[in-house]
């Protein structure tokens, strides 16, 4: 199962946490195989999610990060602009975004916008460890940001060697950052992991045996 999986098999929920690894890709997992819309849904009722957290994930695009491809009423400098998407309003089947760099907030359709997920090499924003603690870095656009990851490497043309004792002050960094969010029980995949894919696997069996997609075929990735 992913690591996806296993907070949202964590009946205390963690809204940030849950939008940030939508932004950087992440998927619900079971066995291998991704989850379906439906059975998303599903594990949204399994769990009896509700507010922000529900809507995110049983919708296309909550929580993802997207690049605006059309833009409504003249506003054409959106276009090729990233952004964070929010909650998706049923109602008028639009999303609630809100524009990087910028912060201007707005609602999109989802035929306006396009699934472009953070990467190493693009991730909108940069975090470092100093002193133990985990310092994020603000940009005032993708190409400064790019600019500034690809930077970080070029006297050695290419990333540098890993310290063993920076990995080290890293590796506590998250766990603290993990403590700090609740999350900490999730360092052990033998068990609380292990426990929750097995129950979101569960829900997963619940749905009638036609809906469920064969397993097989090459998964698709990022173009």
């Amino acid at each position: 199962s992913s690591v996806l999986s296993a907070i949202c098999g964590n009946r205390s929920h963690h809204p940030t946490t849950i939008s940030i690894l939508l932004s950087w890709g992440a998927e619900l997992f079971v066995d291998g195989r991704r989850l379906t819309n439906q059975q998303m849904k599903l594990i949204v009722d399994t769990f009896i999610m509700e507010g922000d957290i529900a809507n995110l994930i049983s919708s296309e695009l909550g929580g993802r990060r997207c690049k605006i491809v059309s833009a409504p009423d003249n506003r054409d400098g959106l276009v090729g602009k990233t952004c964070g998407v929010g909650r998706h309003i049923k109602k008028s089947s639009q999303y609630e975004v809100t524009v990087e760099f910028t912060n201007e907030s707005l609602l999109l359709g989802a035929d306006n916008l396009e699934r472009y997920d953070r990467t190493p090499q693009d991730p909108g924003y940069f975090v470092e460890c100093k002193n133990n603690r985990l310092i994020r870095r603000d940009f005032e656009s993708n190409e400064e940001c790019r600019a500034f990851i690809a930077s970080l490497g070029a006297d050695e043309g290419g990333l540098a060697e890993v310290d063993p004792e920076a990995e080290a002050k890293a590796e506590q960094a998250a766990a603290d950052l993990l403590a700090e969010l609740g999350l900490d029980d999730l360092e052990d995949p033998s068990t609380n992991a292990t426990m929750k894919g097995a129950q979101l696997k569960g829900a997963q069996s619940a749905l009638p045996a036609g809906k469920k997609k064969k397993r097989g075929g090459k998964k698709k990735g990022r173009k």
